[in-house]
């Protein structure tokens, strides 16, 4: 069974991360860097979605959160005082920064159900990362920015971790899908594969945690949003990292049903130097 770990100390990366590859969930807890982090996050939300974002809904409409939460996103990534937090982060927890290639951060926005229309407001659909990137040895990161609760926050599915889910990874090209976005034929190719019955919610695990928390998990475990059933917006950090020498080893989590046919390594950025961590690559 899929254990949940809260830690309030570092952990060296080595043993952290065949933890997260054998499918632990650890939550970080406690950590000022991160409490720093959040409060810059934070502030860019106020600066594009108003003085409460959490209730942002009342006066935009999903169009309007859509856009807003684009230019929220292009904001996050031009500021580099956020790259440095994120690096300090990640040195408070014991990452080797030398070795850690990252995808760069995402702000997720997920509004009451009965608001969220758009392709990047609406919940994700069950699915793992890995269906997509074909990358084992990659660890997402996820974290709160205001209070979660049941009814909104993400879910994992741990029990699935080795079990073969049908999904469309199969049918799901990289390069068509980065086409299709160019184009802004947004609705005629996802973003990512997913699974093809959604699974049942008696079987997730509902991450409540609090804002200044990080939880990193493997890439290859199923999840997806909680539809948001409150009259609160959702506002979220997600990023995602790989570490070198572990890719290199051939070391991470099973891939025990993705059918992609590429590996995305070009995706994914030196947190110091910027070079990509590879080249686009068929399996």
């Amino acid at each position: 069974m899929t254990a949940l770990y809260q830690l309030a100390t570092p952990l060296p990366e080595a043993e952290r991360n065949v933890r997260i590859y054998r499918g632990e969930l650890i939550v970080f807890r406690g950590f000022d860097a991160m409490a720093r982090l959040t409060d810059q996050l934070r502030a860019h939300c106020v600066s594009h979605l108003g003085s409460e974002p959490t209730c942002v809904h009342q006066w935009m409409s999903s169009m309007e959160i859509e856009q807003a939460t684009e230019a929220l996103r292009a904001a996050i990534r031009k500021d580099s005082d956020m790259d440095l937090a994120w690096c300090q982060v990640l040195s408070a927890i014991h990452t080797d920064l030398d070795e850690t290639y990252g995808d760069g951060g995402v702000l997720r926005v997920q509004p009451p159900c009965s608001g969220a229309k758009g392709e990047r407001l609406e919940p994700l659909r069950a699915h793992r990362d890995t269906w997509g990137s074909n990358l084992p040895a990659q660890i997402n990161w996820w974290a709160p920015l205001f209070d979660t609760t049941p009814e909104r926050t993400l879910a994992l599915f741990p029990g699935s971790f080795t079990r073969i889910i049908d999904n469309d990874s199969a049918d799901w090209d990289f390069q068509d899908m980065v086409q299709a976005h160019r184009a802004k034929n947004v609705s005629g190719y996802p973003l990512l594969p997913t699974a093809t019955k959604a699974p049942s919610w008696d079987d997730a695990l509902v991450i409540s945690l609090l804002p200044g928390d990080l939880l990193c998990f493997s890439g290859a475990h199923l999840h997806a949003s909680v539809p948001n059933t409150t009259s609160v917006t959702r506002l979220s950090f997600e990023t995602r990292t790989v570490n070198r020498s572990d890719m290199a080893a051939g070391s991470g989590a099973p891939n025990v049903d993705g059918s992609a046919p590429f590996m995305t390594p070009q995706i994914f950025r030196h947190l110091k130097s910027g070079r990509k961590l590879g080249e686009l690559e068929r399996k």
